[in-house]
């Protein structure tokens, strides 16, 4: 299995001032699904998945998402941003067991 973790992100090939772009985002997570037993009784454990992704462009938050175990194994995120100016894009992921990830890409105009 690939390093849990590692997270990926994607821009288009060519960005234009004032542009809003579609960025695809990609965590490395085994999102642990809740389980149940046979009285449908939830299986009480501290369940390892990402509860938080987190985008801030230029240091500044832009977009916040809160997510539940429902979401598949490594998730991958696809999202609008109106970029005004070059930059810093930074996403990050929070999970259950207090770990932290993160990913940064430059935005450059084409």
């Amino acid at each position: 299995m690939a390093e849990v973790g590692r997270v990926n992100i994607r821009l288009p090939s060519a960005i234009k001032p004032g542009e809003v772009i579609r960025v695809r985002t990609l965590v490395i997570h085994p999102m642990e699904i809740v389980q149940r037993d046979k009285a449908n009784k939830i299986i009480p454990r501290n369940y390892h998945f990402v509860h938080t992704m987190t985008v801030s462009y230029n240091g500044k938050e832009v977009m916040r998402n809160e997510f539940t175990q429902g979401v598949s194994q490594n998730p991958s995120i696809t999202f609008p941003l109106k970029v005004d100016k070059p930059g810093k894009l930074t996403v990050s992921y929070a999970d259950t067991q207090g770990k932290s990830y993160e990913g940064s890409v430059e935005v450059r105009f084409s």
